[in-house]
């Protein structure tokens, strides 16, 4: 049985992948009965008992996404009276659109976070457990509901559900095996150490260089060309870039995501190049330095959050003790009261 446990981290985030796919094409939403609730609220009627709320199944993020393009499309594309006004709700199916756009950024993250838990442990990298730590937690809650919804349309007398409620339970379950396999896994001897020690010149693709010392007009000629590349960089980069997303914001979110693959890519082949092991494929090295640029997303995304958070919480203390501190003045020695009279 322990020999079959081993390599349930291997194949269980594979089956939580494909709920996620299943999630980019299907979605589940909970419809009330209006009669019955307008019923309910009228006086004249009897109290008579409630109808329970119903499972409807419906278009996922893939789906609504194509059906708001399509209605704004049409929307802008139609010749109306003079004195229509729709540019709030234009604002608000944009606004919508763009929430659900970032859905499904989070979803595909999602689905590579599976497939970079799965390929860390196979290849027994030394960032698998924090991976594996971040997946299973929301993989649980996340199974959760959909068992939920499931045995909700179970109780509906669908039949379908009753095949996705079971594989859903033996992921739930396969789930919390697999993460108490990793946290009592501690004799294996982890691998692809060189990214974890490797230098951030290393990871960028540059080799340290031997600089100079004792010129007096380095510092100085350093800080000239700062700002001379600053000052192209602002015009040459910055205001198109600004101009862009001004005037079309699909086509700049689309570069930004075909720029954001480029970089991907740049260091995916880079933490290959510096951490790759010779007692691997080619591409058993690339899916592992792919797992790697995904750690370092969720790292560098914690910290930035944490930094934000601490930034907002010191930026609000300082303005709340500015606040008390004029109030303390203003009551004890009045020094504002000869100008609030006039």
């Amino acid at each position: 049985m322990k020999k079959y446990l081993k390599h349930f981290p291997i194949f269980t985030p594979l089956l939580i992948s494909i709920f996620v796919i299943h999630s980019l094409f299907v979605d589940y939403s909970v419809q009330f009965d209006e009669q019955s609730f307008r019923s309910q609220m009228e006086e004249e009627t009897p109290i008579s008992k409630p109808t329970p709320p119903k499972i409807e199944t419906e278009n996922g993020v893939v789906g609504r996404i194509f059906y708001l393009e399509s209605f704004l499309q049409n929307l802008e594309s139609r010749e109306l009276p003079v004195d229509t006004d729709l540019e709030e709700t234009k604002e608000s199916l944009k606004r919508i659109l763009v929430g659900q756009k970032l859905y499904l950024f989070l979803l595909i993250f999602y689905l590579l976070l599976c497939l970079s838990a799965s390929v860390s442990y196979w290849k027994n990298a030394w960032f698998h457990k924090t991976l594996s730590y971040v997946l299973y937690p929301i993989s649980l809650f996340v199974l959760f509901f959909k068992i939920f919804y499931q045995v909700s349309l179970i109780s509906q007398g669908e039949i379908l559900p009753i095949f996705m409620a079971v594989l859903l339970m033996i992921t739930f379950v396969a789930s919390i095996f697999s993460l108490r396999q990793i946290g009592k896994d501690v004799s294996k001897v982890e691998g692809f150490k060189a990214l974890q020690f490797s230098s951030s010149l290393e990871e960028e693709g540059r080799a340290p260089t031997s600089t100079k010392s004792g010129i007096f007009f380095t510092p100085l000629t350093h800080f000239l060309l700062i700002i001379f590349i600053g000052i192209l960089i602002g015009n040459l980069v910055y205001i198109p870039l600004f101009l862009l997303q001004k005037h079309y914001v699909s086509e700049f979110s689309y570069f930004i995501f075909f720029l954001l693959g480029l970089l991907s890519l740049f260091y995916i082949f880079n933490y290959k190049r510096v951490g790759g092991e010779t007692a691997n494929k080619s591409w058993q090295n690339l899916a592992v330095s792919f797992s790697y640029l995904q750690y370092r997303f969720l790292r560098n995304g914690v910290v930035g959050a944490f930094g934000t958070v601490l930034i907002i919480f010191f930026v609000t203390f300082l303005f709340s003790l500015l606040l008390f501190n004029i109030e303390l003045i203003q009551s004890n020695l009045g020094l504002f009261g000869k100008t609030t009279e006039f």
